[in-house]
């Protein structure tokens, strides 16, 4: 995430315990700040509402969250790289260009599928239209901000943003339920979406807004996808692998609480709530990425890139191995023993959630499934850290195929196994090819970065001490 090292490492500079739980906080906003409000969200309204009472404000949540990642999530790494390079080249004036060009396309392609939607399932109600349309569009727009506020190196405003929305979103339906119904506790739920949206705008256009922008700033966003188009698609896939097991689950089930919203709620909410389950994982691995790794990531290329000798370099890439690998114990500790958790917790959380014998099973399931989602994101950020973006995309592409192919076959009785099957070998697949290049990382990048040294003939000298010696 561009930018997103400067202040962390500023706020962990500072050795006190509040900079360290801001840092933790802030990583977490810029990391999953969406799917944190989304699925907190869910969980309250379901333990404080009646279910049956809001069956469209569910559905709604639920199709809202999944089909905002799928939108702009599958595009997100290519713009993040390309808003790295423009930090990295300086080309200050062209980020706010960047910036707008993506929103237009969150916008219109929220919009093309909004249309789509509403045609197919033929929903004519202006109340459920512009409520549904009004949460998918803000929350996509959302997830593009999240990858630019990084880059205004503000931490605060960004803290207090989702923390606020979040309450306002959280306490809005409760409170405007009790008063005015579904429709109303719909409509508190976006309030708070609205106020995140506003905040971040602000501070975005007051850090990276220039009054004369570059001229070649309408078209940065399908130059960025294009430009990277390996990350483009393993995105896509990467969330279609992660909720294609869903839409199978949607297509078995066929059941609607709510008009044009296929849902299973016995699959649906469990496979949601055991996402929870890896935000501390996603924002650990972004705080450490972002400051120690970096740094000596960063060091061992200037290393290279300054022509130091061979023992200096190889000096930078022992402490790089050192933090990679510590870092790695850690990421994989941390994701075990809060899946162990959810594993034990799981009981507790399908009685509270009304989850049947079925919806337990999806939700272990989903929290196993969920955890090697999370390592294998990992994964795939340090391959796209040392440029290896066929990695991903090939891990992704095994991902998808599998949970397609196992939930087709199992999603009856075992609900859930797919989606964890697919993403346990995607992470030895990444894992394994990221190991192959990294063991030998010098004599990879001498291959790929060879110094074009101008060709010379060979001049061979006549030794003429031989010659009078004989």
């Amino acid at each position: 995430m561009a930018g997103i090292g400067f202040e962390l490492n500023k706020l962990l500079s500072k050795n006190s315990f509040f900079s360290d739980i801001f840092s933790f906080f802030y990583s977490a906003n810029v990391s999953a700040g969406p799917w944190i409000m989304s699925s907190v969200t869910l969980v309250v309204i379901q333990l404080l509402i009646p279910q049956n009472e809001i069956p469209f404000f569910i559905s709604a949540i639920i199709y809202t969250f999944i089909f905002s990642t799928i939108i702009f999530g599958s595009v997100s790494t290519s713009v993040t790289r390309f808003l790295a390079d423009l930090i990295y080249k300086k080309e200050f004036e062209k980020i706010y260009g960047l910036y707008i060009s993506s929103l237009g396309y969150a916008v219109f392609s929220s919009a093309t599928f909004l249309t789509i939607f509403f045609l197919i399932n033929k929903i004519t109600e202006l109340w459920k239209i512009f409520l549904f349309s009004y949460s998918l569009t803000i929350l996509t727009i959302i997830w593009v901000q999240v990858i630019f506020i990084t880059a205004t190196r503000v931490f605060t405003p960004v803290v207090l943003s989702f923390l606020f929305g979040s309450l306002l979103s959280l306490f809005g339906s409760v409170y405007l339920f009790k008063f005015r119904g579904e429709y109303f506790s719909y409509l508190g739920y976006n309030f708070g979406l609205m106020f995140i949206a506003s905040m971040l705008q602000l501070f975005i256009r007051r850090y990276l807004f220039v009054v004369k922008p570059s001229k070649e700033t309408k078209l940065l966003f399908l130059e960025a996808v294009k430009k990277y188009k390996k990350q483009a698609v393993s995105g896509f896939l990467t969330y279609m692998a992660a909720w294609i097991d869903d839409f199978i689950a949607w297509s078995y089930f066929k059941y609607s609480i709510s008009k044009g919203f296929i849902f299973a709620p016995q699959y649906d909410i469990p496979m949601f709530i055991s996402y929870l389950f890896i935000v501390p994982t996603l924002t650990l691995f972004v705080l450490n990425l972002e400051t120690d790794f970096y740094f000596n990531y960063r060091a061992f290329y200037q290393s290279i890139e300054e022509n130091r000798t061979l023992t200096y370099i190889k000096l930078a890439k022992e402490t790089l191995d050192n933090n990679l690998y510590a870092t790695t114990k850690l990421i994989l500790s941390v994701q075990f023993a809060f899946m162990l958790s959810g594993l034990i917790l799981s009981g507790p959380f399908a009685k509270a959630l009304l989850l049947n014998d079925y919806g337990l099973k999806a939700l272990r399931f989903g929290i196993v499934g969920a955890a090697a989602n999370g390592i294998f994101l990992y994964v795939s950020l340090i391959a796209h850290y040392f440029d290896l973006p066929d990695i991903p995309m090939y891990a992704s592409i095994i991902a998808f195929t599998i949970n397609f192919v196992f939930s087709m076959l199992t999603i009856i009785r075992f609900p859930g196994i797919g989606f964890a099957i697919g993403f346990i070998i995607a992470v030895i697949y990444s894992w394994t090819k990221f190991r192959a290049v990294y063991k030998d990382l010098l004599h990879f990048e001498f291959i790929r970065n060879r110094l074009s040294l101008p060709l010379r003939q060979v001049i061979i000298h006549e030794n003429k001490y031989f010659e009078e010696t004989e």
